[in-house]
């Protein structure tokens, strides 16, 4: 990676971030690449990966085979993308930052030939930062079955946030900005505003670089292990999985415990990673159907709600109750219902949603960060969580 002067010192950086259940289920941010600031490109903020690139002019995107690492018939240009050549502000190419990303179990294949440096533009008046590296990708292989070639869904853009060392090489930007001293501690937190009243509407939230802020949560703030050092595949966050407690859509009951699907054998700890889609709980999926009065949404394993999306009570969702380390006391993080919605369900006037039950894993994807406050500290090996979604915090 090719060498930057230092800025001068700062203690936090800070990147607007936003959710739509409707439409993508990851947190994401549009960055507007260079100068002037060009078209906004959504970018997924991934705290279940590492390295940081974008696609560049004229990138292509294969797909069309069921096959890993096996081209397929179809080809589509990425849009929107960086034309960093276009932009006065940028410095390179540097072959020092070529990259090959893997994601998926490698069903999608990223790969970047060199890096350039360049401004980093926010919507909203956010502060813009300068000087940042980032891989510039030009083709990406997709593994997805396609007879008509009308155009995968693909990702163009993605910063990883994950602990994880650059194996393959490549800019990484929470390391760079912490090695130029532009941020003062590699810890960092993302939480988000209540959700708007308008479903179709954007939730906002920060991804906040190098602090933790004490008044963007309600309730406890707990911390608990990154149980993600104690296992094989390092450089992952994970957590104990908690308590999941639900009760009646109809109102007739307070919230109660749910098991799991498997309660003779220990529950599996809990990815957290804000690139992945919804939630995926071990969580008994009967269960939950006969305690909340639900409907498993058949064909698909995932639950419905019995009115449209735009229709669910805002304060309808599930509860997970995460005991800090020491046992002493607990977070509770409310996830409402529309926070999963997918979309229409199988029968008329009902919402689908994103949580996979009766799973061998649990995962909190970006679902997850849109009703919590989250602080990732490396350092310690830590994670503190909170009840998110605080009115007035962004």
């Amino acid at each position: 990676m090719v060498a930057i002067a230092p800025a001068a010192a700062a203690s936090t950086l800070a990147i607007p971030v936003f959710y739509q259940p409707l439409i993508d289920q990851q947190v994401i941010s549009n960055i507007s690449w260079g100068t002037p600031a060009q078209t906004p490109i959504p970018t997924v903020v991934d705290t279940g990966s590492y390295g940081f690139w974008v696609d560049g002019p004229n990138a292509t995107v294969n797909s069309g085979s069921p096959y890993l690492g096996v081209l397929g018939p179809c080809n589509q240009t990425a849009q929107p993308a960086f034309n960093w050549r276009e932009s006065s502000s940028h410095t390179g190419p540097f072959d020092e930052g070529k990259a090959t990303y893997a994601y998926g179990g490698g069903g999608k294949l990223i790969n970047c030939p060199y890096a350039v440096n360049d401004t980093m533009n926010f919507d909203g008046g956010s502060p813009s930062i300068d000087n940042v590296q980032v891989a510039i990708a030009d083709f990406t292989l997709i593994k997805a079955r396609s007879t008509t070639c009308d155009g995968a869904h693909y990702d163009k853009s993605i910063l990883g946030l994950a602990p994880i060392p650059a194996i393959a090489g490549g800019p990484e930007l929470r390391p760079e900005l912490l090695r130029q001293g532009r941020i003062g501690s590699s810890v960092f937190s993302m939480w988000f505003d209540a959700p708007p009243a308008d479903l179709n509407a954007p939730q906002m939230g920060r991804l906040l670089l190098g602090g933790v802020p004490q008044d963007k949560h309600a309730g406890e703030l707990v911390t608990v292990h990154n149980a993600g050092l104690d296992r094989q595949e390092k450089g992952y966050y994970y957590v104990a999985m908690p308590e999941v407690r639900a009760a009646p859509i109809n109102g007739s009951g307070p919230a109660k415990a749910v098991p799991v699907e498997q309660p003779d054998k220990p529950a599996p700890d809990c990815l957290v990673d804000s690139g992945t889609w919804g939630l995926t709980l071990p969580t008994s999926s009967e269960a939950f159907l006969l305690a909340t009065g639900l409907e498993e949404d058949k064909p698909f394993i995932l639950p419905r709600y019995p009115s449209a999306c735009a229709d669910i009570p805002a304060d309808a969702g599930i509860e997970l109750v995460f005991p800090d380390r020491d046992g002493n006391k607990n977070a509770t993080v409310k996830i409402p219902y529309r926070s999963m919605a997918e979309g229409a369900g199988q029968v008329p006037n009902t919402c689908r949603l994103n949580v996979q039950l009766s799973d061998v894993g649990c995962t909190f994807g970006g679902t997850f960060y849109a009703s919590a406050f989250i602080a990732h500290n490396d350092d310690d090996g830590t994670l503190q969580i909170a009840q998110g979604a605080v009115a007035g915090s962004v």
